[in-house]
């Protein structure tokens, strides 16, 4: 009852989250200038994209409420692990790999059914997926031993310092779950993503010629440039860097290469290297890491109380329920900071686009990309603007279009008055 209380705000939010959503942003002179860049039936079908899929919103926040609420306060946790050691000879390290697979089984077997609707059902509807029911399938088991696996190891990294260095834990273990993360960056495209993607280099030697100069104009060095089967799940557009030190590398989604002119892969490319040019990357990676070194003090204190210990479910700091209890917290207050990480992304997204405007010297392609990338995702350009503001990682889809009209205003201006010789 106690915990319930503690959720009641989170509860809340959540319920005016799905209520603004489902209403949408009913402002005529925001309507009025998104349809000067998109038509009509196109804000129609990003309103039904979004009401679709929160339609399962209250669902799944029910259940993510049900499954950490049975395994903390509800003793179920403390219940599976006790069952475990009495199993396991009371051996801590054998318990632990056993612990994360039965609550993976158990939040997988929740939310199964509904990730199903939403991929073969509401996205099938809707054009956006082209996922077979056997392909879902085998990345949900492919999927799911990925996630045992890598958690496992996460989990065994900070059980093993909390109970190694029970006064002083909180710094080692964001150190090495930095590191992890690291080398999970590094190895990922070589042994991670093959799982799951088909990886082939670019056939296009003139495109090829041309991202490759466009990476030397950057600044950077490139290895390699993919082409990733993306068209086997799904209509989405998208191109991304990936890797760390020689493993990096851009992946052009197969869906982009064929569906966009040149012009624009060089666009969203050149956005791509305007991350790395402007350092976000290791501007997030420091950002993240302070937050998880504040983060795990926190919870150190938290965990030194005893009422938080008896209201999470579990008698001591070194308890395998603990390994519950972080994601349940980190996601909590994920959403009180939320807005704070999101107003920075966006941040990071405007100086990114400034960069594919400078190094392509076309906004032009940029405003087209833009525009086609909102009618292939079905995006919803009718966001609240509280909602936006809270959780959204990139701007407003007019606002990067007027940002790239002005940079183009600015050229011709440029162009027409050239300074005057000396």
């Amino acid at each position: 009852l106690v915990m319930l209380l503690l959720l009641v705000p989170f509860i809340l939010w959540d319920l005016a989250a799905y209520l603004m959503r489902r209403r949408g942003d009913r402002d005529p002179a925001r309507r009025e200038r998104l349809l000067r860049h998109f038509t009509e039936e196109e804000l129609v079908a990003g309103r039904h994209h979004v009401s679709m899929h929160n339609r399962l919103a209250p669902i799944s926040r029910a259940l993510f409420y049900f499954y950490f609420l049975a395994l903390l306060p509800g003793g179920l946790g403390a219940r599976l692990e006790e069952a475990l050691l009495l199993l396991l000879g009371g051996h801590w390290v054998l318990a632990l790999p056993a612990f994360m697979l039965c609550i993976l089984l158990f939040w997988t077997a929740l939310h199964l059914p509904l990730d199903a609707y939403r991929e073969l059902v509401i996205e099938h509807d809707l054009g956006l997926s082209t996922t077979s029911f056997e392909l879902f399938v085998a990345d949900r088991i492919k999927g799911f031993f990925v996630s045992w696996v890598l958690a496992s190891v996460l989990a065994f990294c900070v059980l093993g310092l909390v109970r190694a260095l029970p006064s002083s834990w909180p710094i080692p273990a964001a150190a090495a779950l930095l590191g992890i993360g690291a080398v999970l960056t590094w190895i990922s495209p070589w042994f991670i993503a093959p799982l799951f993607n088909k990886f082939t280099k670019l056939q296009d030697e003139a495109l090829e010629a041309d991202l490759r100069a466009l990476v030397t104009r950057a600044g950077l060095k490139l290895q390699f440039i993919f082409v990733m089967d993306a068209s086997r799940r799904s209509n989405y557009l998208n191109a991304y860097f990936t890797g760390l030190g020689n493993s990096r590398r851009v992946v052009l989604y197969d869906t982009l290469v064929k569906a966009c002119p040149p012009a624009e892969i060089l666009s969203v490319v050149a956005h791509e290297l305007g991350h790395w040019r402007g350092r976000h990357i290791a501007k997030s990676f420091i950002m993240s890491s302070a937050g998880l070194v504040l983060g795990l003090l926190l919870l150190k204190a938290l965990l030194g109380w005893g009422p938080a210990l008896a209201l999470l479910g579990f008698s001591s700091p070194d308890s395998l329920v603990l390994l519950v209890a972080l994601p349940f917290l980190s996601t909590l207050t994920g959403t009180l900071t939320a807005p704070l990480g999101a107003a920075l992304s966006r941040r990071f997204e405007r100086e990114a686009d400034q960069a594919a405007f400078e190094l392509t010297g076309d906004p032009q392609a940029f405003i087209s990309l833009e525009q086609r990338l909102v009618r292939k995702a079905q995006a919803d350009l009718l966001t609240p603007k509280a909602l936006h503001r809270w959780y959204a990682s990139h701007p407003l889809p007019e606002d990067r279009i007027a940002a790239a009209q002005a940079y183009s205003g600015k050229r011709t201006r440029s162009a027409a008055c050239p300074p005057k010789s000396s």
